[in-house]
């Protein structure tokens, strides 16, 4: 596995809302046909939001998804996209104008789920934990640079559609890895949430 790359690349990253935020929560709004979400910090301030793009028709016959993410301004820091394939799941991380940040790609494994993320800036990540539980590390070889832990969220939120999780952030992180870990973990709880449906 390759650690870290502490030198940007992929183009320059600019500073967002989700600069500095080493524990973030994402407290999730699911429908039937979108993801939407709010990203916050430890104390329940909004940081970013996630917002579901495309036809509904699209996303109910299958046809490609994707998720943009926006900071306190509204600008796009950088999208999610679950693209129709056949065969294994393969979703992309890009940035504002279009440009590659991350690519995660689920591989064939017996009795749990293998995913690995590969990086614009040369960073190879790998799931290690149960996905189905959505309690899991991001691993760069030997060391996490990111920890998910789901939350409770309440009967009530939870019969509403609402789920919430935390991620732990390695702090050593440059900005391109930090969107590419964000929103891998994005599009890992969009792997879950389509094999619970498909189960």
């Amino acid at each position: 596995m390759t650690a870290p790359n502490h030198e940007p690349a992929g183009g320059h990253h600019r500073p967002s809302s989700l600069s500095g935020q080493n524990l973030l929560v994402m407290q999730q709004v699911t429908g039937f046909l979108s993801n939407d979400f709010a990203i916050e910090d430890e104390h329940g301030q909004v940081l970013a939001q996630g917002r579901t793009l495309g036809s509904a028709a699209s996303r109910f016959f299958g046809g490609s998804r994707r998720l943009e993410i926006l900071g306190l301004d509204g600008t796009v820091l950088f999208e999610v996209q679950d693209p129709r394939t056949f065969g294994r799941d393969r979703y992309r991380v890009t940035g504002p104008a279009g440009e590659p940040i991350a690519e995660i790609v689920q591989r064939i494994a017996f009795f749990r789920t293998s995913v690995q993320i590969s990086v614009v800036d040369g960073t190879v990540l790998r799931l290690d934990g149960s996905l189905s539980g959505f309690s899991f590390s991001l691993m760069a070889g030997d060391s996490a640079v990111a920890t998910v832990d789901r939350q409770w969220a309440g009967l009530g939120k939870a019969l509403m559609g609402r789920s919430r999780y935390a991620v732990s952030l390695d702090p050593a992180m440059p900005e391109v890895v930090r969107h590419a870990v964000i929103g891998s973990v994005i599009a890992l709880d969009l792997i879950r949430d389509k094999a619970e449906r498909n189960n």
